[in-house]
C-alpha cells in the first residue's frame, strides 16, 4: 500500500468514527428529550436508523431545538 492509499484509509476510518459518534449522540439526545412525544421520538430514531447521515444532520439542524432557542427565535 502506498502513502496515498494509507491516507485515504485513515481519513475513511476517521469519517466513519465521527459519523458513528454523531449518530450515538443524536440517539441519546432524542431518548432523553422529555419535550418530544414518544411518537416523535420513534420517528426520529427510525429516520436515523434508515438514513444515518441524513437523519443525523436533520436532527441537529431541525429537531434539536431547546426551549431557550425557540424563545430566542420568537423575540
Amino acid at each position: 500500500m502506498d502513502f496515498g492509499g494509507l491516507i485515504l484509509v485513515v481519513l475513511g476510518a476517521a469519517a466513519a468514527i465521527a459519523n458513528l459518534t454523531f449518530v450515538v449522540v443524536a440517539f441519546v439526545q432524542i431518548v432523553r428529550d422529555r419535550s418530544l412525544a414518544w411518537q416523535a421520538q420513534a420517528i426520529w430514531l427510525v429516520t436515523i436508523l434508515m438514513l444515518p447521515l441524513g437523519g443525523t444532520i436533520a436532527w441537529f439542524a431541525v429537531g434539536h431545538r431547546t426551549k431557550e432557542f425557540e424563545r430566542m427565535l420568537v423575540r
